[in-house]
């Protein structure tokens, strides 16, 4: 058999059958937890068999830790073009309407994030049981995105406020714009019917209006 080719037991690792597993992986663990998920369930819906899970991701726990590393990555991609106008903003600050502009562009960024129709709402369940749970994921999230995404956001609430560092009472204001997003998409139908409409774009329409009248108070 030449070297490379697929041996008896193995699988071979494509984009395709990873994303699959990935997919299937954060409803399971979005829905169920890490202690309570079950990887037979993962590879059915994924359309796999269970031993390719381990050849593909160790396990069930370094396919929850590839989860956590997933949300990371789209998370990053989706925000990646406001690093450079942050960095701008900090390096010269004096111009609170160009931050309040990048704040609510952030939130709504993040808000669409989480109802992306692939893969959004099970990327808000799984963070929040993170969240709650603090599993195997917790500290790839805590330390590359909660973090991270608070400090930036904080910085951002300065600056709109005049000034240079963030203040104990500008993190705690990004930290609650965070938190009522996460909310929203967390009881999304519920929140639905509070705000009187069946159709999500509608409500969404709402929100971004919110995000704007609470960014234009800083």
């Amino acid at each position: 058999m030449a070297e490379g080719a697929k041996r008896s037991g193995s699988y071979p690792k494509s984009d395709a059958t990873q994303a699959a597993i990935l997919a299937a992986a954060l409803t399971e663990f979005g829905a169920h937890g890490f202690a309570a998920a079950t990887t037979r369930r993962i590879a059915d819906a994924a359309g796999v068999t269970l031993p390719s899970i381990a050849y593909h991701f160790g396990g069930k726990e370094g396919l929850y830790v590839a989860c956590a590393h997933e949300i990371v990555r789209r998370f990053q991609e989706a925000t990646s073009e406001l690093t450079a106008p942050l960095a701008r903003l900090a390096s010269a600050p004096g111009d609170p309407d160009a931050a309040r502009a990048l704040i609510a562009d952030t939130l709504k960024r993040v808000l669409r994030l989480f109802l992306d129709p692939v893969g959004g709402q099970t990327q808000a369940d799984f963070a929040i049981r993170e969240l709650r749970e603090r599993g195997p994921g917790f500290a790839i999230l805590h330390d590359q995105l909660w973090a991270p995404g608070v400090a930036g956001l904080a910085q951002l609430v300065g600056l709109a406020r005049g000034g240079r560092e963030a203040t104990p009472a500008d993190r705690t204001d990004a930290l609650l714009l965070i938190s009522s997003l996460l909310a929203f998409a967390m009881g999304r139908e519920v929140s639905l019917q509070l705000l009187g409409h069946e159709s999500e774009s509608a409500a969404v329409e709402m929100i971004d209006a919110a995000i704007d009248r609470r960014i234009n108070q800083l």
